[in-house]
C-alpha cells in the first residue's frame, strides 16, 4: 500500500456524468436533464449533488425552466448542487490552450450570472487525456484539485490515488486520480446487507491500497444517472460495512469538501510528482486515443474557427474597447458560447452519432460568421467608418431610393481602400492575400429593381504607394453594405484577388492604402523590401531559398543555393489502408497502398510574389465488403480517387505549402499525407497548449496491450517539428488533428480521412468492448469532398531555428497578413492604425482581447525558453494603466507604463496576463 497516512475519511459524493450529446443529440438528453434537476430541486433536504463539472447543463435546465432560476440559484450559491468550473466538459488535448481559459471563463461567467461560484475543483472525469500545461491553467484559475480518470495510470506511473502534477513553468496541482472502474465506481450502491458487503469489499479492495492522504473519494453516479433510488439506505450500509471492514468514516458531502480534505491532508503526505502529458493508462482505463482523426474535417473546421475569433476577431474587438471604449464583449461572448458547444468531448472528438455531427456543423458555420462579424463591426469603428459612412455619409440626409434615377445621381459607394490586417502581434511586412473589390453597379431590390442600367467595365486598379501586386483572378459578385439606420446598399463589384507586398507594419496593426483606377506606371517606390522574386523554370519553382522540381512524378524539395547540398527526393506522398474499426479506435487491416508519384503537374501561378505548381495524383483506395470476413489481406477495389495538391512558394518564405484537395469515395479506410523530412534519428517537438512539448514513442509491455493497444499517432496542434543531428523538418497544419512520426525521424504521417461507419464495435483486436453504444455512423464515413493546407520547413543550412522561432513561423504561416476592401467617405490617404507590439525574441502572444470586466483588454504572451526572458508590450494609443493578472483576469501588482510600452519579465515556460486600460 502507497499511502502514508492511514485512510481515515472516505467521501461519498453523489453525482451524474452528464454528456450533453452522444449517442443522443442534445435536445433529446435535455429533456432527461430537466427531469433530473426538478427532482434536485424538489428535495427539501438539499442533499449534495454533482452536476458534472459543467455550467452549460446549468444553463440547458434554465432554457426549458426558466422559473426555477432562483431555486436553482439558491441551491448553487449555497453548494448543495456543484457545477463547473468548465462551461463544457470538453476534450483538453485537440483544444488549444486559450480555447481553455474561454471554456473557464464561459463557466464562471454562467454561474456568475445566477450568483453563485463554481467549485474550487477542476473536475475531468472522461476527458480522452490532458495536456501539460493543465497545472498552469488550474493555478491561473485558483484551482489546486484537478480530478480526472482516463490518460494516467498504470505501471508506468506512481502508484496511489494523489499526485503532485507539474507543469513546465513550475505551476502544480494535486491530482486527485479516479478508480480503475471510474466515475461511475460507486454507481448503484445496493440496500441489502448481503450484496452491500459483498460490493462494499469490493470497491475499498479498490481504493484502500491506492491511498496516499488518507481522504478517499467515491462517486455515487454514473452517464445520465438521477440520484439513485433509496440512495441514504444504500450509503448507510455501505458506511456500515466500511466502518466493520477498516478504521475509517464514511462521509457524505460535496467534491468541494472533499477537495479541501484533500488539501490540508496533502502537506502532511509525501507525494510524488509527475510531469508532461498525460495520455498513457493503458492497463488501466482504456485512453481511447485513436479519436484525433474521427470525422477529420469537422476537426479542421473548428481549428479554422478557433482562428477566426483568436486572431482576427479578438485583437480587433479589444483595439476598439482600447481606443474608442465601444463594448464588443456580449457579441464576442456569444460567439464563443456557440464554439464552445462543439467542444464537448464526445463531439469534438467525432465519437457520437451522425445527428450531433449534422447539429455541430450549423454551430460551426454560426460561429464563424459571427467571428467575421465581430472582426468587420471592429475595423469598420477603428476606420471611423461605421455603417453611416459606409453608406455614403454626404447622402444619409437626402437618400435617393428611386431605382430609376440616373447612375451618376444616386448615393456614392465611398471610395474604395485596401485595409490590410496583422493578426499576429509581431511587426512583420511580405506578402499579403488580399482582395480588391471594383464598383460596377448598383443593384437595388424591391419594386423597380430591373436589371442595373449603365453597368461600367471593370477598371483596371493599382494601390497608392506603389505596392507590388500579383494578380492571382477575379470574379463579378454581389456585395451589401448595411447602415444600423438606413436600407442595405447592394452593389455589383468585380472582386480581384490580389498579393501584395507590405513593408514591414506593427502588431495588430491596420494598414489602408487607397485603391486606385487607371495603369500603375511607377516602379522605383515599390522598391522598399522589395523581395527576390519566384521564379519558374520548366517544371520547378524556386525562391531563391527553396527548390520544387518534379522529377518523373515525384516532387523533390531542394535547397535552392548550390552550396547548399540537401534534397529531399520524394517529400509528399499518400498512403491508405483499410480501417475495421470505429469513432474510438483505428483497426487496421489489409495491405498499404502507397502512391508517390503525380500523373502531372501544371504550372498556375508564375510569380513574382508567388509561383504555384498545381499537380494531379490518382489512385485506386480499396474499400472491404464485410469487416467480419476479412482476414487481412487484400481489399476490393473502392474506386479511383483523384488528389489535387497545389505546392506554392512565397517570396522570402522558407516554407513549400501545400494545399490538399480530394474527394472521398470509399468507406473503410484511412488516408494519410506522408511528408518527408530527410532527417534521422531525429526527437520530436509538438504543438500543444502554452508551448510546445517533447514526445517520445510509448513502450508498453504485452501485458498493459491487452485491453487496448496504444495508437502510434498523437494529436496535432498547429506543427509538429523533427530535429536530429543532421538538421530538422517543421510541418505545419490548418487543423487536421492526428499525426505519427515515423521512429526514424524520416516522415511525418497526417490524417486526412478516416471513414468508418459505427460509433463503437465490441470485436476488434486493438480495443476488444464497446467503448460506447453500438449505433451505425454512416456520416462517419466522410463521403465527399476535404481538403487541409500544410507546410513543409526544413531546418538545414542554417543554425537549428529556437522554438520561438518554429513557433513564430507557423504563426506567420496559419495568420499571413490579409487584405479586404472596405468603402470610405473623403479621400483617403495610406496610413496605420490601432497596433499592439509584443517585443521580446522568446515571447509568443497568445491573445489579445476585451477582458470580462469592461474598459480592459488582456495581452497575454507565453516565454518558450527554459530560461527567464525579457520583453515589452507596445501600444500605439495612450495607455494608462497596466496590471499583471491570473489567467481568470483577476488583477494582480500594477506595472509602469513608460511611452505606452509595458516591460515584462517571464519565468521559463510560464504564461503571462496584463491587464491594460
Amino acid at each position: 500500500m502507497p499511502s502514508t497516512t492511514p485512510p481515515t475519511v472516505l467521501h461519498v459524493v453523489a453525482h451524474t456524468h452528464w454528456d450533453r450529446e452522444w449517442y443522443h443529440p442534445a435536445g433529446r438528453f435535455r429533456q432527461r436533464l430537466v427531469a433530473l434537476v426538478d427532482e434536485l430541486l424538489d428535495d427539501t433536504a438539499r442533499s449534495p449533488f454533482l452536476l458534472d463539472g459543467q455550467a452549460i447543463a446549468v444553463e440547458d435546465y434554465l432554457a426549458v425552466r426558466g422559473e426555477r432560476r432562483d431555486e436553482l440559484a439558491s441551491r448553487l450559491d449555497d453548494g448543495s448542487i456543484e457545477a463547473g468550473p468548465w462551461y463544457v466538459l470538453g476534450d483538453e488535448l485537440i483544444a488549444a490552450g486559450e480555447v481553455l481559459v474561454r471554456n473557464l471563463l464561459a463557466g464562471r461567467r454562467v454561474l456568475g450570472e445566477l450568483g453563485a461560484r463554481a467549485m474550487p475543483v477542476m473536475y475531468s472525469p472522461d476527458a480522452f487525456g490532458h495536456p501539460a500545461a493543465l497545472p498552469e491553467i488550474a493555478a491561473g484559475f485558483g484551482l489546486g484539485v484537478i480530478v480526472l480518470w482516463r490518460g494516467y495510470g498504470g505501471a508506468r506511473v506512481p502508484a496511489g490515488d494523489t499526485v503532485r502534477w507539474r507543469s513546465a513553468s513550475g505551476a502544480s496541482a494535486l491530482v486527485v486520480h479516479l478508480p480503475p472502474t471510474g466515475y461511475d465506481s460507486g454507481a448503484n450502491l445496493p440496500v441489502g446487507a448481503d450484496e452491500a458487503r459483498i460490493r462494499t469489499r469490493r470497491i475499498l479492495d479498490m481504493l484502500v491500497p491506492r491511498a496516499r492522504t488518507g481522504a478517499l473519494l467515491l462517486l455515487n453516479g454514473a452517464d445520465h444517472h438521477a440520484r439513485q433510488l433509496h440512495w441514504r439506505e444504500a450509503v448507510d450500509a455501505f458506511a456500515a460495512e466500511a466502518a466493520a471492514t477498516v478504521d475509517m468514516r464514511v462521509q457524505v458531502g460535496s467534491l468541494a469538501s472533499f477537495a479541501l480534505d484533500v488539501v490540508s491532508r496533502a502537506t502532511q503526505a509525501s507525494l510524488p510528482e509527475v510531469r508532461g502529458e498525460l495520455r498513457d493508462s493503458y492497463g488501466y482505463a482504456w485512453a481511447l486515443q485513436g479519436t484525433f482523426a474521427s470525422r477529420a474535417s469537422q476537426k479542421r473546421a473548428n481549428a479554422l474557427v478557433t482562428r477566426a475569433l483568436l486572431r482576427d476577431a479578438e485583437p480587433w474587438a479589444a483595439l476598439a474597447r482600447l481606443q474608442l471604449g465601444v463594448n464588443p464583449g456580449p457579441v464576442l461572448r456569444s460567439a464563443w458560447r456557440t464554439l464552445l458547444t462543439c467542444h464537448p468531448h464526445d463531439t469534438l472528438c467525432g465519437c457520437s452519432v451522425d445527428d450531433v455531427a449534422r447539429a455541430m456543423d450549423v454551430r460551426l458555420a454560426d460561429a464563424a460568421v459571427q467571428a467575421d462579424g465581430v472582426r468587420e463591426d471592429a475595423i469598420a469603428a477603428l476606420l471611423e467608418a461605421g455603417r453611416e459612412q459606409a453608406a455614403g455619409a454626404n447622402d444619409l440626409d437626402h437618400p435617393v431610393t428611386d431605382a430609376t434615377s440616373p447612375a451618376e445621381h444616386r448615393p456614392s459607394v465611398g471610395r474604395p481602400v485596401l485595409v490590410i490586417r496583422n493578426s499576429l502581434a509581431r511587426r512583420r511586412g511580405g506578402v499579403a492575400e488580399c482582395t480588391i473589390d471594383s464598383w460596377l453597379a448598383d443593384v437595388n431590390v424591391g419594386p423597380g429593381s430591373a436589371p442595373p442600367s449603365g453597368v461600367r467595365d471593370a477598371p483596371d486598379v493599382h494601390l497608392a504607394g506603389g505596392i507590388l501586386l500579383q494578380r492571382m483572378g477575379g470574379t463579378v459578385a454581389d456585395r451589401r453594405i448595411e447602415s444600423p439606420r438606413d436600407y442595405p446598399r447592394n452593389f455589383r463589384i468585380r472582386q480581384e484577388r490580389v498579393l501584395a507586398w507590405v513593408p514591414p507594419m506593427d502588431g495588430h496593426a491596420l494598414r489602408v492604402i487607397p485603391v486606385l483606377e487607371g495603369t500603375h506606371v511607377g516602379g522605383s517606390e515599390a522598391a522598399e523590401g522589395a523581395p527576390v522574386p519566384v521564379r519558374v523554370v520548366d517544371r520547378a519553382i524556386d525562391n531563391g531559398l527553396l527548390r520544387v522540381t518534379i522529377v518523373d512524378g515525384r516532387v523533390e524539395l531542394s535547397a535552392a543555393a548550390r552550396e547548399s547540398q540537401w534534397a529531399i527526393p520524394t517529400a509528399i506522398a499518400f498512403e491508405d489502408v483499410g480501417d475495421r474499426g470505429d469513432l474510438y479506435t483505428h483497426s487496421r487491416f489489409g495491405r498499404p497502398v502507397t502512391l508517390e508519384r503525380c500523373r502531372r503537374a501544371t504550372v498556375v501561378h508564375a510569380g513574382p510574389l508567388r509561383a504555384t505548381l498545381r499537380t494531379k495524383w490518382m489512385f485506386r483506395i480499396p474499400s472491404r465488403r464485410d469487416d467480419r470476413l476479412v482476414q487481412s489481406h487484400g481489399r476490393s477495389t473502392g474506386g479511383a480517387h483523384d488528389l489535387d495538391v497545389r505546392l506554392s512558394l512565397d517570396a522570402g518564405s522558407p516554407a513549400l505549402r501545400v494545399h490538399v484537395r480530394g474527394r472521398n469515395i470509399a468507406t473503410d479506410h484511412r488516408l494519410r499525407i506522408r511528408f518527408a523530412t530527410g532527417v534521422t534519428h531525429a526527437h520530436v517537438l509538438a504543438d500543444a497548449a502554452f508551448g510546445p512539448v517533447e514526445r517520445e514513442p510509448l513502450v508498453v509491455p504485452p501485458a498493459d496491450r491487452m485491453a487496448e493497444t496504444p495508437p502510434r499517432t498523437a494529436p496535432l496542434h498547429r506543427y509538429v517539428t523533427l530535429a536530429g543531428s543532421d538538421g530538422g523538418c517543421t510541418i505545419v497544419s490548418d487543423g487536421l488533428a492526428e499525426v505519427e512520426a515515423a521512429d526514424d525521424g524520416a516522415a511525418v504521417l497526417i490524417t486526412l480521412v478516416r471513414a468508418v461507419g459505427e460509433l463503437s464495435r465490441n470485436d476488434l483486436p486493438e480495443r476488444p468492448g464497446h467503448a460506447g453504444w453500438p449505433v451505425p455512423t454512416p456520416g462517419a464515413q466522410c463521403i465527399g469532398e476535404f481538403e487541409a493546407s500544410f507546410a513543409i520547413v526544413p531546418h538545414r543550412d542554417r543554425q537549428p531555428p529556437s522554438v520561438a522561432e518554429i513557433d513564430a513561423l507557423a504563426a506567420e504561416l496559419l495568420s499571413p497578413l490579409a487584405g479586404g476592401t472596405m468603402f470610405v467617405a473623403g479621400t483617403p490617404e495610406v496610413a496605420d492604425l490601432g497596433g499592439v507590439t509584443l517585443e521580446g525574441d522568446q515571447l509568443a502572444c497568445t491573445t489579445l482581447a476585451p477582458a470580462d470586466d469592461d474598459g480592459w483588454i488582456v495581452a497575454r504572451c507565453v516565454n518558450l525558453s527554459d530560461a527567464p526572458a525579457t520583453g515589452r508590450w507596445r501600444f500605439a494609443v495612450p495607455v494608462h494603466e497596466a496590471r499583471l493578472a491570473r489567467l481568470d483576469e483577476q488583477p494582480l501588482s500594477p506595472l509602469i507604463i513608460e511611452h505606452n510600452a509595458v516591460a515584462v519579465t517571464v519565468a521559463p515556460r510560464a504564461v503571462l496576463t496584463l491587464l491594460v486600460r
